[in-house]
């Protein structure tokens, strides 16, 4: 992986899960429907920890840039929860889509 990238493979199959959900979803909720449409994304044993491990790493990234966060993460009932920051997908130049 290039460090010049702006996201990762796993990063936008992320964003489209979350795109075509109506509200935000667990790790464990988005490996799932990344899973169902493209079995061959994770080849690991832990898809979820890969995923988050992206995550974590390129969230890090962006802040000590001093750019805004793709995601918006939530704590409901000890469990953490995604949705997209429309801030960041403009600093990844991407579009938020109107529904």
């Amino acid at each position: 992986m290039s460090w010049a990238r702006n996201t990762s493979a796993s990063e936008k199959l992320m964003v489209d899960v979350l795109r075509d959900a109506d509200q935000a979803l667990t790790l464990d909720e988005i490996v799932e429907q990344i899973l169902d449409r493209y079995p061959e994304t994770f080849t690991g044993k832990t898809p979820k920890k890969s995923l988050y491990s992206v995550v974590y790493r390129r969230e890090k990234r962006r802040k000590e840039r001093g750019l805004p966060a793709l995601f918006i993460t939530t704590i409901r009932g000890g469990a953490r929860y995604y949705s997209i920051n429309p801030k960041g997908l403009e600093s990844i130049d991407e579009r938020t889509e109107e529904k």
